[in-house]
């Protein structure tokens, strides 16, 4: 019997030859792809590759990667073409390619009741909901599990899940509640800022439920009596204040752990130098979170600078921007990308506060890039560059893990706080 695959239907796909994902991954991969690989004579088969190495060692591997993809000055994996098509896919096929290659933008976790589907949303396709529905991809997403399974790049799930503390969640009950945050999230008749403001009510609530009395079917009750209930009072509450001076710079601190990503070149780097990018880490963190100096995303033509970006207007979000933030957010609740091994083993409710948290970081990013290419309010396009570029060091990042970025999280979900900062970033006169 096929293990069921759960596949979010409110994600749609179609790779459109951009190029970016071949010019912005540090690929690595296993002694396994590379033993398949190097059976091919490339120089022959690709002539730009004539006469040089295709890929190279990693000498401080450890674990999966053993080898990397070789990059051009400009930075284009070697195999890309003038004309953005892979040279690699051309030969072997898309299964055939390195794992990472092969199934991006989708990833997989497993659980107890089956396999869930995640998405990329720094794949301009994903991003920008090209294409037709990932439902329809069932056959190609089997097929990619497959590889995944067999190179053991699936992480597995147990039940219950910890929730907190601890305290743990019966799986059935962890959908429960999941399937609920989608469906907020989801909803077209409240603005994106009131869909927030539900979702972290609703958080709150479940934080303080008592466990020990509330489970299996009496959990699952009160998550459908908050749904039901907590939808009335958001669409006539308030949002709350924007908090002190003291949290938004801590928001800031969040928000600047999306600068940071690494790649195979820190594990090639020598004590000294590792010591000395940490320092360099620090000291860019200070400027960011002070307002000062500039910030820098991936593919993007120059630096942002940081005074000012609290200033940006942020006129109340379309349909549009609204369905593609929503979508976004709903798609790592779907997939588990937000809690547990896939995600820096976080426990589940300082994945949801993460998850809140990133919503407001996006916006906050969409500023920034506003600011940069000199206009004094953000756009559409602003705000889907800004959600690739969180979602790219959201998966590609080891700053989430680190004790700092852990321990904000945790004071950040404590009272309201999480929640003001992130609804602080929504335009607040037509809310």
């Amino acid at each position: 019997m096929a293990t069921p695959l759960h596949i979010p239907p409110f994600v749609n796909y179609e790779c459109t030859l951009c190029g970016w994902c071949c010019r912005q991954y540090d690929i690595s991969f296993s002694q396994d792809d590379y033993d398949r690989l190097s059976k091919r004579d490339w120089g022959k088969l690709v002539p730009q590759l004539e006469g040089k190495a295709w890929c190279e060692p990693l000498r401080h591997a450890k674990g999966y990667a053993r080898f990397r993809l070789k990059y051009s000055p400009e930075g284009a994996c070697v195999f890309l073409s003038p004309d953005n098509k892979c040279l690699m896919h051309e030969h072997v096929g898309e299964l055939g390619k390195t794992i990472g290659c092969n199934i991006f933008p989708f990833t997989f976790v497993a659980g107890p009741t089956g396999v869930y589907v995640g998405c990329r949303f720094s794949c301009n396709a994903v991003a920008y909901g090209l294409g037709e529905s990932i439902v329809r991809r069932e056959t190609q997403l089997r097929r990619q599990l497959a590889i995944c399974r067999k190179a053991g790049h699936v992480p597995q799930y147990a039940d219950p899940v910890h929730f907190d503390g601890r305290r743990t969640l019966p799986w059935a009950d962890c959908l429960a509640l999941e399937g609920a945050l989608t469906r907020v999230l989801l909803r077209d008749d409240l603005t994106m800022a009131r869909r927030l403001l539900l979702f972290g009510k609703f958080v709150e609530i479940v934080r303080d439920a008592d466990f020990e009395k509330v489970r299996g079917a009496r959990f699952r009750e009160l998550v459908g009596i908050l749904e039901a209930g907590l939808v009335g009072e958001a669409v006539k509450e308030d949002l709350p204040d924007p908090p002190a001076a003291l949290w938004r710079v801590m928001f800031r601190q969040f928000c600047f752990q999306f600068q940071r990503r690494q790649g195979g070149t820190w594990h090639e780097m020598s004590g000294t130098q590792k010591m000395m990018e940490r320092l360099r880490q620090f000291w860019r963190g200070v400027q960011f979170v002070r307002g000062r100096g500039t910030a820098s995303l991936p593919a993007f033509p120059g630096p942002l600078p940081l005074a000012g970006v609290d200033d940006v207007a942020s006129p109340p979000l379309t349909p549009r921007e609204e369905l593609t933030l929503s979508r976004f957010m709903a798609a790592k609740l779907y997939g588990k990308q937000y809690f547990g091994q896939f995600f820096f083993g976080y426990p589940m409710l300082d994945g949801l506060v993460f998850l809140l948290l990133t919503g407001g970081a996006v916006m906050w990013y969409a500023r920034a890039l506003a600011l940069a290419r000199g206009a004094e309010t953000r756009d559409t396009d602003d705000l889907i560059e800004a959600m690739r570029y969180v979602d790219f060091c959201y998966g590609y990042s080891p700053a989430p893990a680190l004790p700092t970025s852990r321990a904000a999280v945790r004071t950040l979900s404590r009272r309201d706080l999480a929640l003001r900062l992130v609804t602080s970033q929504f335009s607040r006169d037509t809310l």
